[in-house]
């Protein structure tokens, strides 16, 4: 299929190849695991980062085969972005806000979230957090801001970030997880909308992921996040006007989910990410 033939391809197709891109991330990650564990049977040790740098990296080749998929260009990695301090000061609160409001309701309703282990060597710790903190980031923000997010954009930047962020949030397969990463990743997409920019949902990914990482080595940082989580819950307050807009805009084009229930293999990833959440719970 030549570019021209790719750049016409109508909202269903495009969702379709998401879809597909996905299942070969998801795909990618298990072969990923199951390649790194192969020395375990051996009896050779392997490093934790080494498990976490092959599930993380294996982004890469999923994002290549989703821009030639789709044709779509990454955008917004020549500039820092307009109103790029304004957005972030908005933004982080409200990412740290998602995030701690739902790591609280889950210990209230006694189901833990996935964790990683507080106890590293300083050489996992320091591997840990260029993987999980900065790669990671880049990474998913490319695939689903750079890629998913700017396939669709052309008919609704409200629809364009409903589905990127229920793709992001498919990736992760439990509930714990994927529910508030849904609401971040929709911070991601109006912070990439509002900038012009993939830096800015990039470092909003770092911050986050790197406090994640160092609130379970040095607990005192709860506090700081916890403000942040409050100052959050404000500044959300303060949108619900731009919320409401948002939403009569998603309204005016909802004739385009109609799309999503025509492209099986994108919802067929939500499917498997309801049955493995559901495994999760049963099995504790």
């Amino acid at each position: 299929m030549n570019h021209d033939n790719r750049q016409s391809l109508n909202c269903t197709q495009r969702i379709q190849r998401i879809g597909i891109s996905l299942w070969a991330y998801l795909i990618l990650q298990v072969a990923a695991g199951f390649l790194t564990s192969l020395p375990l049977i051996f009896g050779w040790p392997v490093s934790t980062t080494v498990f976490m740098a092959a599930a993380v990296l294996c982004g890469l080749p999923a994002l290549a085969m989703a821009l030639v998929l789709t044709g779509t260009p990454l955008t917004g990695l020549s500039t820092l972005g307009h109103r790029t301090l304004p957005t972030l000061l908005r933004a982080v609160p409200m990412t740290f806000f998602w995030s701690i409001g739902f790591s609280l309701l889950w210990a209230l309703l006694g189901t833990s979230s996935q964790q990683l282990p507080a106890v590293f060597s300083t050489a996992d710790k320091i591997g840990m957090f260029f993987i999980i903190g900065v790669i990671g980031p880049v990474i998913e923000e490319l695939f689903f801001r750079g890629f998913a997010y700017n396939c669709l954009k052309r008919y609704s930047p409200v629809f364009a970030a409903i589905i990127s962020s229920l793709a992001f949030s498919f990736l992760h397969m439990n509930f714990t997880q994927g529910i508030p990463v849904f609401f971040m990743a929709l911070i991601f997409c109006w912070a990439y909308e509002q900038t012009g920019s993939l830096w800015v949902p990039i470092l909003l990914h770092v911050i986050n992921n790197s406090m994640a990482l160092l609130v379970g080595w040095f607990p005192l940082l709860i506090i700081l996040l916890l403000v942040l989580a409050v100052l959050g819950l404000v500044v959300t307050i303060l949108m619900v006007p731009a919320i409401r807009q948002a939403w009569h805009q998603l309204m005016e084009k909802r004739a385009l989910f109609r799309c999503v229930w025509k492209a099986p293999l994108f919802w067929l990833v939500g499917v498997a990410f309801l049955g493995f959440s559901v495994y999760m719970a049963v099995m504790g």
